[in-house]
Parts: structure tokens; C-alpha cells; sequence
């Protein structure tokens, strides 16, 4: 049923809750279940990461990583390294989602996998095979990083050194975060340029915790931005983090919104309503906060351009389109060129509207449009389950702010 998100002043002010970095819970997770640690990490409640520990665990022939794109990847790496059968598949929007550079890049070690569809894309039947000695590897990076660093974390079980060369990576900050999480289990990896070296070392059993999601973060950057006035108090989150989503202080700095650092918690402030003339920004190595940005550019009415968008084409579902059709029903008005940037057009003006907002089963679409009722006063939206992907408390810690949400 449609939900209404509903606030009654467009001043935020209050303390919230971001969950743990699904990125770091999964890359920690993967680890250990590889080196056969026990899991003892402080977990995330995200849908999918809780998917990907459950097929790691799992003894069935068929694996279904619902509609996780890291956790088709990761399990798809780690069956051929555990020499473990499987046939992994997903949901149907999943497997419109290539990840033919995962076999590809998987089958230079000698992994045995057979499309059981469509060439390229989900269901795979993957089957033990013998592990070549390869020391050099060629990955395609330009549509995703997933694969590379699954490859990554599965070089140390390989027991000799391996160098992982790309042509280009999108995303590239997330490879750095899965160096860092393989340094903690004290394993050396060198980055050089277009190259990654994981050395031949073991992993050890040590305590290692995922942080706060800088990507969930994002939300409450939007909703400091919109605000005429804010002060929001996030937190979990600190200066250590890897996490490249982090750049948000950065990309929300031209609509007035200022980061403090405190003990294990930000502060966001925003003291007067202002907007650049011209917003432009690439979101090449942090698409998952390009809706966020969107969002406020339209909900601002600020002309902008976003660049560097074509991995959101392939993600829970195309959602540089999805955006477009829903924030045109608000009269946010765009237009997509060349296949990876997206205008924001002068001619936007944002009204209210009781028209209901499509979700697409993608929770950052949610996400985004939901605080757009600070300019609007309410919108509507077809659903909320679609959060627990990533951010299951996500319109309880908006209410803390104000933003309230009823089932209609």
C-alpha cells in the first residue's frame, strides 16, 4: 500500500542512527568464512548481506543471491576457490545484470562455470576444478569493481603471489576499502596505477568490526540540504573510515551543509537556505550517493550537471530512468545524454503532488525521493520494505528528525 512521508517544518534538528557499512560487514564476512574464522564481527541487518552469509553457510546445490549483485560476485568466488558446486542464480532484475567479468576473470585461474541461459549473465553451474598457477591476471573494471575485489580476497588461499591488472576501475575506492579490511587480517596488498598486488601471505584470525554506512549517510546530507535549517547529529561514523561514500562532505558543501567531527558520531549543520548556480560533480567511484544528490538538486531547483552515471543503469534496477520518470511526476525535469550524465534542467520547479512514487524494488530510489517532503510537504511512495536491503530503520530514524510516515 502506499505510504505518506509527511513533515510540518522544513528545520531538522535531532540525532540518528546510520547501520553498519554492509560494504565492510560483507568484505569482513567473505574473509573469514574463506579463512574459516568464526564470524564474530558486529553485523549489519541489510537484506543482501545477511543473503551472502547465509549461501556461505549453505550446503545446497542451488545458491540464490536474491537481488545482490556483491553477493552473486563474492559467492561465485568463493565456490570456485572452496572447489564447491553450485548453481547460482538471482532474481529476475539480477540476472539482467551482466557478470560476464567475473567468469572471465575467474576462468584465468581455471575455474570451470557454463552460462545456463544467456551468455554472460545469471544462472551459472559452477563446477570444482583444478586452480591454475596464474601470477597475472587481466580484469575489466569498467562497469563494476565487485569482481576484483573478490579476486582480491581470495589470492591469499592461492599460496603464491598474484597481480591483478585492470584497463580501468569504477568505483575504485571500494577496492582500497577491501585492501584495507585484507591489511587488518594482516595481508599485504600494493596498489600501483591500473595494478593491484596481493602478496603471498595468510590470513590471521584477528578482531576486526565494521563501521558506520558513510553510503546511508548520504540521506541525511540530502535532508541538512534541503532544510532551511539543520543540525543532525549522525551516529557511528568517523574521520578512520575507507569507505569512499565519504566524499559526501565534500559534494553537499555548495548547498551550505558543514561536517564536524565529534567522538564516534558527525554533526551536519546548515544555517541558511543556499544552492550554487551550477552543480556539477562525477560520481565514477561513488554512484551509490548520486540519487541523493539528485534528489537535492531537483528539490532545489539548482541546475546541475552529474556525471559519470552508467553504473547506475545495471544496479537493482536502471535508476538513472527510474528517477526520471518518478521526479517528473513532482516536475523535476531531466534530461540523460550520452548514456552517462544526467541535467538537471532550469526548468524544474518542484510541486506537490499526490501522484505516487514507483520504488522499483530499489531502496536508494526510496530513499532519495523520500525527503523531498521537506520542499513539498508530503510525497507518496509505493512502498517501503525495499529499505531493508541496506537501511531497515531507515523511516523510523527520519521521524527522529520530523519526517514522519503513515500507511495510506
Amino acid at each position: 500500500m502506499p505510504v505518506r512521508v509527511f513533515t510540518e517544518s522544513d528545520y531538522t534538528v535531532g540525532e540518528v542512527n546510520v547501520p553498519v557499512s554492509k560494504s565492510e560487514d560483507s568484505r569482513i564476512s567473505f574473509i573469514r568464512s574463506l579463512a574459516n574464522f568464526t564470524d564474530d564481527a558486529r553485523g549489519t541487518d541489510a537484506a543482501d548481506t545477511l543473503q551472502l552469509k547465509k549461501l556461505l553457510s549453505s550446503e545446497e546445490l542451488t545458491l540464490d543471491a536474491k537481488d545482490g549483485g556483491t553477493t552473486a560476485r563474492f559467492v561465485m568466488a568463493w565456490c570456485v576457490i572452496k572447489q564447491r558446486e553450485a548453481i547460482l542464480t538471482g532474481t529476475e532484475r539480477l540476472k539482467q545484470r551482466p557478470v560476464a567479468d567475473s567468469v572471465d576473470l575467474l576462468r584465468q585461474i581455471g575455474a570451470d562455470i557454463t552460462y545456463l541461459d544467456k551468455e554472460g549473465f545469471l544462472p551459472v553451474h559452477i563446477k570444482p576444478s583444478s586452480i591454475k598457477q596464474v601470477n597475472v591476471l587481466y580484469a575489466d573494471g569498467s562497469r563494476t569493481s565487485q569482481h576484483i575485489s573478490a579476486m582480491m580476497m581470495i589470492a591469499p588461499l592461492l599460496g603464491h603471489e598474484l597481480t591483478i591488472r585492470f584497463n580501468e576501475a569504477v568505483s575504485f575506492p571500494y577496492l582500497q576499502l577491501t585492501a584495507e579490511i585484507m591489511k587488518a587480517f594482516h595481508v599485504e596488498v600494493i596498489f600501483k596505477q591500473k595494478e593491484i598486488t596481493v602478496a603471498a601471505n595468510t590470513y590471521q584470525n584477528t578482531s576486526v568490526a565494521a563501521g558506520g554506512d558513510w553510503s546511508a549517510a548520504s540521506y541525511f546530507y540530502e535532508i541538512a540540504a534541503l532544510s532551511s535549517k539543520s543540525e543532525i547529529a549522525i551516529n557511528g561514523l568517523t574521520s578512520e573510515s575507507f569507505q569512499g561514500d565519504k566524499i559526501a562532505i565534500d559534494y553537499f558543501k555548495p548547498f551550505g551543509v558543514e561536517t564536524k567531527y565529534s567522538t564516534d558520531k558527525i554533526v551536519l549543520t546548515k544555517k541558511e537556505q543556499i544552492k550554487p548556480d551550477f552543480y556539477l560533480n562525477s560520481f565514477r567511484h561513488c554512484p551509490d550517493i548520486a540519487l541523493s544528490l539528485a534528489a537535492t538538486c531537483g528539490g532545489l531547483n539548482c541546475k546541475a550537471d552529474l556525471l559519470e552515471l552508467q553504473g547506475l543503469l545495471i544496479k537493482e534496477c536502471d535508476r538513472v530512468a527510474a528517477f526520471q520518470r518518478e521526479g517528473y511526476k513532482l516536475n523535476i525535469k531531466t534530461d540523460f545524454c550520452g548514456g552517462s550524465k544526467l541535467k538537471i534542467l532550469e526548468e524544474s520547479l518542484i510541486k506537490p503532488s499526490t501522484r505516487v512514487l514507483k520504488s522499483y524494488n530499489d531502496h536508494r530510489v526510496i530513499m532519495s525521493f523520500a525527503p523531498l517532503s521537506l520542499i513539498t510537504g508530503e510525497v507518496f511512495l509505493e512502498e517501503t520494505d525495499s529499505v531493508k536491503k541496506s537501511f531497515p530503520d531507515y523511516f523510523h530514524q527520519l521521524n527522529s528528525l520530523g519526517i514522519k510516515s503513515s500507511v495510506q
